[in-house]
C-alpha cells in the first residue's frame, strides 16, 4: 500500500502535470473531420508526442493514486468500503482505458505506422472515443469515492459530498446528450449537457488536487 505522502503527491501533481500538458496540446477543433484533425496532429508532431507522453504519466499518476486512496478507505467494519473498492476498480480501468488512447493518439504521428498504410483517421476517431469514454469510468469513481468519504468520515465530508456531485455532473454530461454550448448546431440539451461535462472535468481535476493536499497535510501533520 502506497503512503499518504505519496499517494496524495501522486493525485496532486499528476494533475497539475495534466493541465500543463492540456495547454501544449495541440489545437483541434471540433467541427474538423477526423482526417483534417489527424493531419493536424501530424504537422504538430513534436507537440502531439509532448502532450501525448505528458498527459499520460499525468493522469496514470492522478487515477492510481485516487485507486490507492480508495484502497485505503476498504476494511471490514469501514462504512462506504464496498464503494472504495468500486471507485479504485474504476479509477484504474480509466487509467488503463486513457493509456491506450493515448498510445493511439501518438501513433498517428508516427512515420512507420502511416507507411504501412494505418488509417490516421480511423486511429484517431478511436483514440478520441475511447478517451471520452473513460470519463464514464472517471464520474462513476468519483461518485463512489464522494459517498464513501461521507459514509466514512475520514476526510471532510464536505469534500466527499463535492466530489460524488461533480461525479454526477460527469456521468449526466456523458450519459446524455453533449456537445460544445458554444456551436450554432448544439441543440439546447446538448449544451445543458456539455457544460455539466465541463464542470464535472474540472471538478474532478480539482477535487483530486484538494484530495491530494488534504492526505499530504495530514502527513506533515501527524
Amino acid at each position: 500500500m502506497l503512503s499518504k505522502m505519496l499517494t496524495g503527491s501522486m493525485m496532486l501533481g499528476g494533475i497539475i502535470l495534466g493541465v500543463v500538458m492540456v495547454i501544449l496540446e495541440p489545437s483541434v477543433s471540433e467541427t474538423e473531420t477526423f482526417a483534417v484533425a489527424a493531419q493536424n496532429l501530424i504537422a504538430n508532431k513534436t507537440q502531439t508526442v509532448l502532450f501525448g507522453a505528458g498527459f499520460t504519466v499525468g493522469s496514470l499518476a492522478a487515477l492510481i493514486g485516487t485507486a490507492y486512496f480508495a484502497r485505503s478507505m476498504q476494511g471490514e467494519n469501514k462504512l462506504g468500503s464496498d464503494l472504495a473498492g468500486l471507485a479504485s476498480i474504476l479509477a484504474i480501468l480509466s487509467a488503463v482505458v486513457l493509456t491506450i488512447s493515448s498510445t493511439l493518439r501518438m501513433s498517428v504521428v508516427e512515420a512507420t505506422y502511416t507507411d504501412r498504410g494505418a488509417d490516421t483517421a480511423v486511429a484517431y476517431a478511436l483514440s478520441e472515443g475511447m478517451w471520452n469514454g473513460s470519463f464514464l469510468f472517471i464520474g462513476a469513481a468519483i461518485l463512489f469515492l464522494g459517498i464513501a468519504i461521507v459514509r466514512q468520515k475520514n476526510l471532510n465530508w464536505i469534500v466527499g459530498a463535492i466530489t460524488g456531485l461533480f461525479g454526477v455532473f460527469l456521468l449526466i454530461g456523458m450519459l446524455g446528450p453533449h456537445g460544445d454550448p458554444g456551436l450554432d448546431s448544439t441543440s439546447t440539451a446538448e449544451a445543458i449537457g456539455g457544460i455539466l461535462w465541463f464542470l464535472g472535468f474540472i471538478g474532478w481535476a480539482v477535487m483530486t488536487m484538494v484530495i491530494g493536499g488534504i492526505l499530504i497535510k495530514q502527513t506533515r501533520a501527524s
